[in-house]
């Protein structure tokens, strides 16, 4: 990996805070004590931390840092198990990802979410039962599929009942339209209006996102 790669992962100003975070951790037991995968795993936490590394998918992931989409998988998977649990507000956010990168099915009324990490789609399910319902992955492990008034459930257990409420009277008005061009409106504005109580990074992001110009 050259420079510029490097350099598309990490910005310059991350770099004195990545060396140090690395090092305290590689001396933390002493020199050459810490394994070839702890050492690995640690990296590519601080490359999600850090820099971009969060926001790309699996598959660019992979081309990124050169090295298969399965071993992305596993690294997101057990970095976040021993670097990083994940906070409410970080599931929060990385939950308007999933519905920013949902689709509709107008015939079963279901919404997809593409939810690629590991650990995400497991406290997703984990939240999903304690309202009451099973999200389907029959199709694809990675595809979670939400009957749309299981998912405002689940948006108030998430965030809060005024912020559900106002998903429940978007889509019912959608489902007077009945089409997928009304349900990506819809999810614009919600995700776009809920995503500013994290911040004008997240918005940025977001719009950047739904301007196409990140994948």
């Amino acid at each position: 990996m050259d420079e510029t790669a490097i350099r598309e992962l990490i910005a310059d100003d991350k770099f004195a805070e990545f060396g140090k975070l690395f090092l305290a951790e590689f001396l933390k037991n002493g020199f050459g004590t810490a394994t070839k995968r702890h050492t690995e795993l640690h990296v590519f936490h601080l490359l999600e931390r850090l820099g971009s590394l969060s926001k790309l998918d699996n598959n660019t992931a992979s081309e990124a840092l050169q090295i298969t989409e399965s071993k992305v998988k596993n690294y997101r998977y057990e970095s976040k198990l021993r670097f990083a649990a994940i906070s409410d507000d970080e599931f929060k956010q990385h939950v308007l990802w999933m519905l920013a990168k949902s689709d509709f099915d107008t015939d079963s009324l279901r919404i997809k979410l593409v939810v690629e990490d590991t650990l995400m789609r497991k406290r997703l399910s984990a939240t999903s039962k304690r309202v009451g319902g099973v999200p389907d992955t029959s199709f694809n492990s990675e595809i979670v599929s939400l009957p749309h008034d299981q998912l405002a459930f689940l948006i108030e257990w998430i965030f809060d009942k005024d912020t559900a409420e106002d998903y429940r009277k978007q889509f019912k008005k959608l489902l007077a339209k009945g089409s997928k061009v009304g349900y990506a409106e819809i999810q614009k504005a919600f995700v776009l209006g809920v995503a500013k109580g994290f911040g004008g990074g997240l918005v940025t992001a977001l719009k950047k996102w739904f301007a196409g110009g990140m994948t």
